[in-house]
């Protein structure tokens, strides 16, 4: 359902007001299905309505004639709504009479920001407002001006609530308050909502709890009120409690689709069950019938849903029909008062409800097909009555004139002279842009899916797992993002599924679809709470995950033993290593010319002629000892025959 303005039923169910995106109030009569009222502020291009309230229904006499005059009786009472306050963009509130059919009051000086929520006082001429601005206004119509203004939170209000008995207030932000409307403070706050609450709504009291005397603060204490939050497709139900410290919500009732209203229907006793009607954003309208007695554990289901479709023959395919608003209407026999269509021209219907169903579809006209039909006696334009003789000519047009024959033989003349480039510039491109589009249409082709998420939920649904394989195996995360962010909710849960039973196959593909299972967790967590039974698949997922993790640290521990045993071995061996390196030569070059061999022969002997050098020096220091002694034997010699020479020589003598 495409996003609209505010829209609520009177407290009554005797009318429906909504306001367009352009800032136009309208109001229909339920009734009959025609418009009663339409207005159009001046501000509303630049100022537009963002919120709605009807006022409280007034209870009167009907109008008697003056001469039987008798005292009133309840039975006589008659109920009518007569103001519906606007909250726009700018600040301002304005409320509109149905009585004058015009704008009464203009409420300004209390906000500078958008206003984003507004309650009525049941029986003072007071009027709540909350804004953008952190403020809650209590504002005093009577006299048009501010009576009190507080600061009720550190970022934007989005909803107020006042609570029965009418002497405390609910106020949401991103936490919800419970405030003393005498003191103006905090009596309690509850959290709970991951975003920002955006709708409020009390649970009234029973006929029994109403006849109940006492205090008026304590009259507030251990009832029930119901809070949604943006993007959220839960709804929580709290309780207030005086003595108790407990900040969580009693019961989540689990919704399709975003809410887009609420509404519940009044018990006459504590133990009639609750029954509340939600409005969702896809156009449906569900009904939680559930007792509020304590905590409940697991999320409510709805019990009953009601949706519209078209007629269509067995050919064609039917087309949901939005649900726009819905409201109890709170009589003897319970019935569901529902709008659905557009707002150009709604449907108004009331539904009997009966606990024993538990869909309902309605089958109506495709209202894009339906004709605003109008009286054709009654006319805004009137023709004046003219005879034949008479010709009209309107401002910039000439009578025409009498066909002559020289005309007409230029006219044949020129068609005949007419061709092809005698033709304007577009006169082509539209004609070939007319023969490229016939072409087209003669030739079908068959249907291509262009996005991954179009094709991982054919896949989903086909079962196909040549096209899972194709899209899962992307890594990009902002092509992961974009394709799970555009897939249908339907689609969610298989996808979930599917991932899991992946995982539990091989090891290698557990990178890629580690990303899927983070994305689609990260997205639509609300969404999946809302499904009990994906705990079982989530759980064993967890398990095996877990399994795999918890090898992690043992194979970390061995690969910092091997690392450390190993950097020990390297730091033990360069040694060695420098060792064979110097010993080995980098280069060896070898020439084959036999004269450099020679020369080098020459110049380094071999071990042979080494050995023979050696002998040849031990002879030679032989010989030499030898010569030496001879030399020695000849000196003795020669010494003594010099001694033996004298002696003869004086002998002679």
């Amino acid at each position: 359902m495409a996003t609209m303005g505010p829209v609520a039923f009177a407290p009554n169910g005797e009318y429906l007001a909504y306001s367009s995106p352009d800032g136009t109030l309208k109001i229909w009569d339920t009734a009959t299905g025609l418009p009663k009222h339409e207005y159009t502020p001046s501000s509303h291009l630049s100022s537009t309505c963002t919120c709605l309230a009807w006022g409280p229904v007034r209870r009167s006499s009907p109008e008697t004639p003056r001469k039987k005059k008798r005292r009133s009786k309840q039975s006589d009472l008659v109920e009518s709504v007569d103001l519906v306050a606007l909250g726009t963009a700018s600040g301002s509130i304005l409320l509109y009479s149905m009585v004058t059919g015009d704008l009464q009051t203009q409420l300004d000086g209390g906000h500078s920001d958008t206003v984003h929520g507004i309650c009525w006082h049941s029986e003072e001429s007071t009027l709540y407002s909350c804004s953008s601005d952190q403020h809650i206004v209590e504002w005093n119509l009577s006299k048009g001006k501010v009576k009190h203004k507080w600061k009720a939170d550190t970022n934007s209000v989005y909803s107020i609530c006042l609570c029965p008995g009418e002497s405390a207030l609910l106020s949401a932000g991103r936490t919800i308050k419970l405030w003393d409307l005498l003191t103006r403070q905090v009596l309690k706050t509850f959290t709970g909502h991951a975003t920002e609450v955006i709708r409020l709504l009390c649970v009234p009291q029973s006929l029994e709890q109403n006849g109940a005397a006492g205090d008026a603060l304590e009259s507030v204490y251990n009832t029930y009120f119901l809070s949604a939050a943006l993007n959220d497709r839960l709804i929580n139900a709290w309780q207030i409690q005086k003595s108790s410290k407990d900040k969580n919500s009693l019961a989540v009732f689990s919704l399709p689709d975003e809410p887009v209203a609420m509404d519940i229907s009044k018990m006459s006793s504590r133990e009639d069950p609750l029954l509340l009607g939600v409005v969702t954003k896809n156009g449906q309208f569900v009904i939680f019938e559930h007792v509020l007695n304590g905590k409940c554990k697991k999320p409510l289901q709805p019990k009953l849903s009601v949706q519209v479709a078209t007629s269509c023959s067995e050919a064609e395919v039917p087309r949901p029909i939005p649900l726009l608003a819905a409201q109890f209407t709170n009589t003897r026999e319970q019935q569901i008062l529902i709008c659905h269509g557009n707002f150009l021209k709604p449907t108004f219907e009331k539904l009997p409800y009966r606990s024993e169903e538990s869909d309902i579809c309605l089958i109506r006209e495709d209202p894009s097909k339906l004709v605003l039909r109008q009286d054709p006696g009654v006319s805004k334009i009137k023709t004046p009555a003219t005879s034949e003789d008479v010709t009209v000519l309107s401002p910039g047009v000439m009578a025409p004139a009498a066909p002559t024959l020289s005309s007409e033989a230029g006219k044949r003349k020129n068609k005949r002279k007419s061709s092809v480039n005698e033709m304007s510039m577009e006169d082509r491109l539209n004609a070939i842009s007319i023969e490229k589009s016939t072409e087209q249409k003669s030739v079908s082709h068959p249907p291509k899916a262009d996005t991954l998420a179009t094709l991982l939920a054919q896949g989903l649904q086909s079962k196909d797992k040549k096209i899972l394989n194709n899209v899962l195996q992307h890594t990009n995360d902002d092509i992961i993002r974009n394709t799970v962010r555009r897939l249908p909710v339907p689609v969610i849960i298989p996808l979930v599924q599917e991932l899991s039973r992946r995982m539990h196959g091989h090891s290698q593909s557990g990178h890629r679809l580690v990303k899927w299972i983070k994305t689609v967790l990260t997205m639509h967590t609300s969404y999946l709470m809302t499904f009990p039974e994906l705990v079982d698949t989530l759980s064993t997922l967890y398990q095996m995950m877990d399994a795999r993790v918890a090898m992690l640290g043992r194979l970390s521990r061995l690969q910092g033993k091997l690392d450390l045993m190993l950097s020990q071995i390297t730091s033990q061996t360069p040694d060695e290593e420098e060792a064979t390196v110097a010993q080995t030569a980098m280069l060896v070059y070898q020439d084959e010319s036999s004269d450099e061999e020679e020369l080098m022969e020459d110049i380094v002997p071999s071990h042979s002629d080494s050995e023979d050098w050696e002998e040849l020096e031990l002879d030679e220091e032989l010989e030499l000892d030898a010569n030496e002694r001879e030399d020695e034997d000849e000196d003795m010699d020669s010494s003594s025959h010099h001694s033996d020479s004298p002696d003869e020589d004086g002998g002679t003598e």
